[in-house]
């Protein structure tokens, strides 16, 4: 979907703020270990997928499915150990019906993993492309997430946020 598509009439506000919820949820959760509030921002059947756009958008890692996603997060590492953030913005939403696509950037901040130590850290910054659908009890769920992960500052191997960390998820 390009650009184009989403120049045009506004989403009802109601299922745009439904989907920015969604889309706060997850960032919130994930920094601060909420693993089923994480979890329940996606369909059962879900694909969440990490590229690195430098490598030809090759794929860092590939989750799909509740159970894999719940392993997914559980791996995750969090406070204390670790703070991060995940900024989201610039959100482009496109609701059709019961089914809505956005786009948007996203900056991951961290205290630890990058040169600078237990310093701020931007670890990595992006583009996400979602696809999303209402689901029976009326909550905006993605059904596919694709982080697409335009430059990063990955840690070295063998750190909490290693690729391999999440190969088996």
């Amino acid at each position: 979907m390009s650009l184009k598509d989403y120049v045009g009439s506004l989403p009802r506000w109601e299922d745009e703020r439904a989907i920015r919820h969604t889309m706060d949820l997850y960032a919130h959760s994930m920094d601060y270990g909420e693993n089923a509030v994480w979890a329940d921002c996606f369909t059962d059947d879900a694909l969440f997928l990490v590229n690195d756009a430098q490598k030809g958008f090759e794929e860092i890692y590939r989750v799909q499915g509740a159970e894999r996603l719940a392993a997914y997060i559980a791996a995750y590492p969090r406070p204390p150990a670790v703070y991060a953030k995940h900024v989201c913005t610039q959100v482009l939403i496109r609701v059709e019906g019961r089914t809505a696509t956005a786009i948007s950037f996203w900056v991951a901040i961290n205290s630890q993993g990058g040169p600078s130590g237990d310093k701020p850290n931007i670890m990595a910054f992006g583009r996400y492309r979602d696809r999303l659908v209402v689901c029976p009890d009326g909550r905006w769920r993605f059904s596919e997430r694709i982080c697409e992960t335009e430059s990063a500052n990955w840690p070295e191997a063998g750190t909490y946020t290693d690729r391999e960390n999440f190969a088996g998820a």
